[in-house]
């Protein structure tokens, strides 16, 4: 398996940690959102079925997610806001091809590297959160999130390699991590998952 070139500045897990009212709703729209793009994936590509198979499970999960953190919100009174434009997924589709399989390989790529920042990120969160005496309980969802984000990021990677040849696959991930790695880089710190 791969590893991401850019690593998250702890100083950004302290700042979620210190505004989580503020992350909560960015956490709960990218869980909706990638629930979604699993969801446009199933429809794109019905004829894939072991891509539908994966996708109907990872949609699924996402959702539940969501869920969870719409609870999670529920409890500390925070609501949920209108979507805002996420700069880190925006920039990566940015670079993404548009037609026939180059799409479905950028796609799935994408939606690992993306899985793989969302673990790295909630277990920052559940580190951070770990060491403060009232969030023990959070600490320990986020890093069951990230263990799921770990899932997913191999799922999207393995359909890559099923229906992509290795060295195309390789070839791609190769530039989208060095994308993904200057995208990361110039990401201010703010209360939101990317």
């Amino acid at each position: 398996m791969y590893k991401l070139r850019a690593d998250t500045p702890d100083k950004w897990a302290v700042h979620v940690a210190d505004h989580l009212d503020e992350f909560l709703p960015d956490h709960a729209a990218a869980e909706r959102k990638a629930s979604a793009n699993a969801m446009h994936m199933v429809v794109r590509y019905s004829d894939k079925l072991d891509l539908v198979d994966a996708m109907i499970e990872v949609a699924r999960e996402e959702l539940e997610h969501y869920h969870q953190v719409f609870h999670i919100m529920r409890d500390r009174g925070v609501g949920l806001e209108p979507d805002e434009p996420d700069p880190y997924v925006n920039a990566l589709l940015d670079h993404s091809r548009s037609t026939g399989g180059d799409r479905l390989l950028d796609r799935l790529l994408l939606g690992s590297i993306i899985e793989f920042r969302g673990c790295e990120r909630f277990a920052m969160i559940g580190r951070e959160l770990a060491k403060r005496s009232d969030d023990a309980e959070l600490a320990e969802f986020y890093r069951v999130l990230a263990a799921s984000e770990a899932k997913h990021r191999g799922d999207f990677y393995e359909l890559a390699l099923q229906y992509f040849d290795r060295p195309v696959v390789e070839g791609r991930l190769e530039e989208f991590l060095d994308v993904e790695a200057d995208i990361v880089e110039q990401l201010p710190i703010r209360a939101a998952l990317h």
